[in-house]
Formats: C-alpha cells, sequence, structure tokens
C-alpha cells in the first residue's frame, strides 16, 4: 500500500513569515425602528447575543459538514468504502464570517477486499467551505429576530435581564431553522481518484516534495520564497502524517496566515483535484 514519502535529505521547501491578518468590519447593527428593550431586556443586547450565536454557528456547521463525509474505519456493508489511512488535512479559519475552509485526503478501500494490506484501496478527497458572503449570514439574524419573543423565552428561563450581557449568546429556541439555512450555504465535495485523477495527482505532488528539517534555515544559494499573499484574517494549518517513518507516528504541521509558501503548497496539492471537479461541471 502506498504511502505519503516525504524525503528529509533535502533542503527543498521554506515557510515564508506569516503575513499580518486584516482586522474584520464591526458586526451589522439591530433591525431600524425597534423599542430599545423589551420587557426589561436591552434590544442591543438580545440582538447581538443572537447575531454572534448565528455568526459563530457558521463554524459549528461546516465542521459538521466536514465530518460527516468521513468514511468510518469499519463498516459491514460489503458494498461500503472505508478509510484506511489518514492523509493531509487542512483548515483555514477566519475572522471574516463566514470564510473559512476544511479538506482532507484519505486513502479509502473497499469493505469486501478485507481488512490489512487490502486491493483496490484508492485516495479520497473531501471538504466542506460557505459558498456565500457574511450579509448572507446576516440575513439570517435579520429574518428571524424577533425581540418579544426573545425577551418572552428569557422570562420563563428565568434569566434575568442584566444576565445578558456582553459575554451572552443564544440560539432563542431556532436552533434547527437557523442550521437549515447555514447548511443551505455550505458546499461539500467528496471525490476518489477513480472519478477525479486529481485527487491522486495532488497526493503525489505532495509526496516529490523534499522536507528539510535542520533548524538552521534554507542553505547558501536556495531559491527565495514565493511572495506573501495579500493580507488575510486566515488561520491557516496544514497537517501533513509522514509515512516515511513506518515505526514512529510523524507528523509536518504547517501553519501559516496567507503565506506565499502555503499557497504554492496547497496549489500543489488541490489545484489538480479543483481542476478536474471544475472540468467534470462543464
Amino acid at each position: 500500500m502506498k504511502r505519503i514519502l516525504l524525503a528529509a535529505s533535502a533542503l527543498a521547501l521554506a515557510v515564508s513569515a506569516a503575513a499580518s491578518a486584516s482586522v474584520p468590519p464591526p458586526p451589522p447593527p439591530p433591525p431600524d425602528g425597534l423599542p430599545e428593550s423589551y420587557d426589561g431586556y436591552s434590544t442591543d443586547r438580545l440582538w447581538y447575543a443572537y447575531l454572534y450565536w448565528v455568526r459563530g454557528e457558521t463554524a459549528t456547521r461546516r465542521q459538521a459538514a466536514f465530518d460527516a463525509l468521513r468514511l468510518p474505519g469499519y463498516s459491514d456493508d460489503p458494498e461500503a468504502w472505508r478509510t484506511d489511512l489518514e492523509g493531509p488535512s487542512y483548515e483555514a479559519i477566519s475572522w471574516w464570517i463566514p470564510h473559512g475552509t476544511l479538506f482532507a485526503f484519505e486513502e479509502v478501500c473497499p469493505v469486501n477486499a478485507g481488512y490489512g494490506d487490502a486491493e483496490g484501496c484508492l485516495w479520497r478527497y473531501r471538504s466542506a467551505r460557505f459558498t456565500t458572503q457574511a450579509n448572507d449570514i446576516h440575513a439570517i439574524a435579520y429574518d428571524t429576530f424577533d425581540g418579544a419573543a426573545f425577551a418572552a423565552r428569557l422570562r420563563e428561563q428565568g434569566i434575568a435581564p442584566d444576565a445578558v450581557d456582553n459575554s451572552f449568546r443564544s440560539d432563542f429556541g431556532l436552533e434547527s431553522q437557523v442550521h437549515a439555512r447555514l447548511d443551505a450555504m455550505i458546499q461539500t465535495r467528496a471525490v476518489r481518484e477513480d472519478e477525479c485523477p486529481g485527487v491522486r495527482d495532488g497526493i503525489e505532488s505532495l509526496a516529490a516534495i523534499s522536507l528539510p528539517l535542520s533548524p538552521y534555515g534554507p542553505p547558501p544559494g536556495a531559491p527565495p520564497p514565493p511572495p506573501p499573499a495579500p493580507p488575510s484574517g486566515d488561520s491557516q494549518t496544514l497537517t501533513i502524517p509522514v509515512g516515511f517513518y513506518p515505526d514512529m507516528d510523524v507528523t509536518v504541521t504547517i501553519e501559516s496566515n496567507g503565506a506565499g509558501s502555503m499557497n504554492a503548497l496547497l496549489s500543489g496539492l488541490i489545484g489538480p483535484v479543483n481542476a478536474c471537479i471544475e472540468a467534470a461541471q462543464d
């Protein structure tokens, strides 16, 4: 069974310093024309308690959609596929709502091939991200905000008006409704290399990289890192299990905020995947 082999014999990859992150704009204010309070509960406090909950759920629902695509390691369904090997995974988390991406490569095997060096195993790519903008997320809060109903709910729960401070968050009983709208905005992908050869191309691109382990930096004559990407609020983490050491659990973690080297690495890894997915949609 093939594994990701990252030779540590040459100094070829340098991850440049992270770009500075830009500051997101403030959240939008409550709808116009509302009273200052409902039954003693500040309208502003009710609004921000709800709005920040809605915004926070973008990360929660994206993660849930991503996790739902993962194949289990065992199945008694002979027609199913199972995860056999964890490959590289990526997480981009941003201050900007609802920006962010999750993806992972995993080697999966047909259950009917058995366990332990099963034949017919293939690389599989899965991902989850929002295809919408912050205003679309905020529109959910504007459409569903009901100050009177929110205040009544808190009163019934015994939550006093002064308990609704700047850190208070609540779904006000609208969790399922909000989740349904958020989920409709999430784009997920799950594709094997037999459906999209770019999945294996990306893995082979990564496997061909020689990763330096020296703490002294690049040697004389090493090419300069690529130019940094424009500043962003992304916190990027690429995690690579290293199969080069079969007797040790070795993982390489690369963190960045939009550095050019990270973008170049991602381009080689997921560029071929995106290309064949886009070609299939044409």
